[in-house]
């Protein structure tokens, strides 16, 4: 019994976001175009990266998700692949968020500067 219920504990957490990083830490003003890493946990609680852009981020209709991935744009499609070429190493397995990936984010409440500029560059979280 133990073991299922973790099972099912893991599974409805996977979305959960464990951290949100900006690719460019010195990027000045976090805009639809910025690139951030997201990381949430495998079904095997192992860490999971994904590279994915404010633009793609609309408000999810599932329960314990704040957005769901849509596809990108050519023009981000090309820029996400060419920062994976510059930033995944052996030991860094970053991959570019797929469409319909979804992610969930405490949005309300007090949250950082930070975080408030990538809820204003998303399509909005309900």
């Amino acid at each position: 019994m133990t073991g299922s219920s973790t099972a099912i504990i893991t599974w409805a957490l996977r979305p959960y976001i464990t951290s949100l990083k900006l690719v460019y830490k010195d990027h000045p003003q976090i805009d639809p175009h910025t690139p951030l890493l997201i990381e949430t946990m495998t079904f095997l609680a192992q860490s999971k990266t994904r590279l994915v852009f404010p633009e793609q981020l609309a408000p999810a209709t599932m329960p314990l998700t704040s957005w769901v991935v849509e596809p990108p744009s050519e023009s981000l499609a090309s820029k996400a692949q060419q920062i994976l070429s510059q930033i995944n190493s052996s030991q860094n397995k970053i991959t570019i968020a797929q469409p319909g990936d979804q992610f969930y984010a405490h949005s309300q409440g007090q949250i950082s500067a930070e975080m408030q500029q990538v809820l204003a560059a998303t399509k909005g979280i309900q």
